[in-house]
């Protein structure tokens, strides 16, 4: 799959895609085509592209909406597009559990964040997670360990 990322710039400036939403590093827009786009809005946004790029080319778990293409500077991203969840209650029922701390606990949990250093906090959030075929899978995974250390200072 070939991706003209400056006409998607291009139709971005025009106004042709559905704005999702922002946080600290990223905007997402709707690609209208079962994908979206995720724009760096600083360095850290860079970072956490660069992040899930990595990790949705080395996974096997199907625990993450997957990456299509990224560009060669990391500054744009496109993944699958997920349908928003509701309640993290969904995910949780997936999972077999019934509150946060047996959530976190959770063998699948604990292997991506042992495999990709990747900060468990923010799976507990119903706007990481979306739905693919029915089943949950995490939308926003760039918050790794390495970028939070060199990126953000809490």
């Amino acid at each position: 799959m070939t991706i003209d990322f400056d006409k998607i710039m291009f139709n971005i400036k025009q106004g042709y895609y559905k704005y999702i939403g922002s946080g600290s590093g990223r905007k997402v827009f709707d690609l209208g085509n079962g994908y979206v786009l995720k724009i760096a809005k600083n360095k850290a946004g860079i970072a956490q592209n660069k992040a899930e790029y990595i990790i949705s080319d080395n996974d096997h778990t199907k625990l993450f909406a997957k990456v299509i293409q990224v560009s060669s500077d990391f500054s744009l991203l496109i993944m699958q597009k997920a349908s928003k969840i509701s309640d993290i209650l969904y995910v949780w029922k997936y999972f077999n559990v019934s509150n946060r701390d047996e959530f976190l606990k959770t063998q699948e949990l604990q292997e991506i964040k042992k495999n990709y250093r990747l900060l468990l906090g923010d799976f507990c959030r119903k706007s990481s997670w979306g739905m693919i075929d029915g089943k949950p899978v995490i939308i926003d995974y760039g918050f790794t360990r390495e970028v939070v250390e060199k990126h953000y200072s809490f």
